[in-house]
């Protein structure tokens, strides 16, 4: 199946990086259409475990209203799972990570990124860092 080049999900590194104030990743995330960028239910968490107060929760929980969220399902999961057992030994790749790929793989969608590396075995899963 062909991956529409203009839809994305963002990983938790691309998140971060803007919440620092990267412009790189204002600038890149701004470019894509309107209906482009979607992050997983494992970013939100991430990024709501990241806040040390009230304030950074609040401006966490702003940017993630900007988003579509793609859940995890039972599909995602079980392919999650067995990606996990495939390559945690061998590429040290974490379950979240497993999920974030599954869920870019199952959605059709291309996984934007700063670690391409977490994401190098995943054959079928189109990976890319944008800037």
């Amino acid at each position: 199946m062909a991956i529409p080049a203009n839809r994305w999900l963002l990983d938790t590194t691309i998140l971060v990086d803007l919440m620092r104030g990267s412009k790189l990743a204002r600038d890149w995330i701004d470019s894509l259409p309107e209906s482009a960028p979607t992050i997983s239910v494992i970013t939100a968490a991430e990024l709501l475990a990241g806040c040390r107060n009230r304030a950074e929760q609040r401006a966490v929980e702003r940017e993630l209203d900007l988003y579509e969220i793609a859940w995890v399902a039972e599909d995602i999961s079980a392919s999650a799972l067995e990606s996990y057992r495939h390559f945690h030994l061998s590429h040290n790749i974490g379950f979240l990570d497993c999920l974030i790929a599954a869920t870019a793989i199952k959605n059709g969608l291309s996984l934007a990124t700063l670690n391409l590396k977490h994401f190098a075995p995943f054959s079928d899963l189109q990976v890319e860092k944008p800037y």
